[in-house]
């Protein structure tokens, strides 16, 4: 059987050095990569752009979708302004992933979306987003959600909704999560529904609601997955689900 070719959304990043001060440069983190080949893709690296033919063309090549994460999501692209705790944004890489989620969606082609990509995706959609934790109600998002250290284990668990697609691809419906994000999701996307949930009702999931094709988590599974057969779990399920 071909292996299934998936497109990965690069991370982007200005390098300020003495030499070439002010340099843009697109780039994906060496665990997205061996995740995707550890469990059967073949991975691809999609460059940022806005040109609509490239991004129709990058959709011909792939069989799925990767988001990775990255810069917080721009709060106009969810019609809000910034507020005090907002950190670096990228509204090009925003306009260019929302664009690659449409053209992959309207393919009929699924799509994972990781930490920032799970965010992205329900901005996409017109969902919100809370710009830091501390502004989630008193009560919730009061557990470490980001932890600094030891990215390979858990250190807070999420409880997965039976029968979601999500709980398909990971075989079980309790699993301990690592946790490197400051900003977490607030309204859901129409469309979507939550499939995750941490003790503190952060939520840690979303997927679609029709046809399962689109879905993030809040934690980073490519950081687990080769000491942890459960997260291996998760990207064999996506990749398996490209291959169809």
């Amino acid at each position: 059987m071909t292996k299934p070719m998936i497109g990965i959304a690069p991370g982007t990043v200005v390098v300020d050095s003495q030499m070439f001060p002010g340099r843009k440069r697109d780039y994906v983190n060496r665990e997205f990569l061996q995740s995707i080949t550890d469990n059967g893709g073949i991975p691809l690296v999609l460059p940022v752009t806005l040109d609509e033919a490239a991004i129709a063309r990058y959709v011909q090549l792939i069989d799925g979708l990767l988001l990775c994460g990255g810069h917080d999501v721009a709060p106009f692209t969810y019609g809000e302004e910034a507020q005090p705790k907002l950190g670096g944004i990228d509204p090009e890489r925003d306009a260019y992933e929302i664009a690659l989620i449409k053209a992959t969606h309207a393919a009929h082609k699924p799509v994972l979306g990781i930490c920032r990509g799970v965010q992205i995706l329900n901005a996409c959609y017109g969902g919100t987003i809370y710009q830091d934790v501390s502004y989630m109600p008193a009560g919730q998002g009061t557990l470490k959600h980001m932890q600094g250290q030891l990215a390979a284990y858990g250190m807070h668990n999420v409880t997965v909704t039976p029968g979601s697609t999500l709980a398909g691809y990971l075989g079980q419906t309790h699993l301990a999560v690592n946790s490197f994000h400051h900003q977490t999701l607030h309204k859901i996307a129409p469309g979507f529904k939550p499939v995750a949930m941490a003790s503190d009702q952060v939520i840690e999931a979303i997927e679609s609601t029709t046809d399962g094709l689109q879905l993030g988590v809040q934690w980073h599974p490519e950081m687990m997955q080769q000491s942890d057969s459960v997260e291996a779990q998760l990207f064999g399920g996506f990749v398996a689900a490209c291959a169809h």
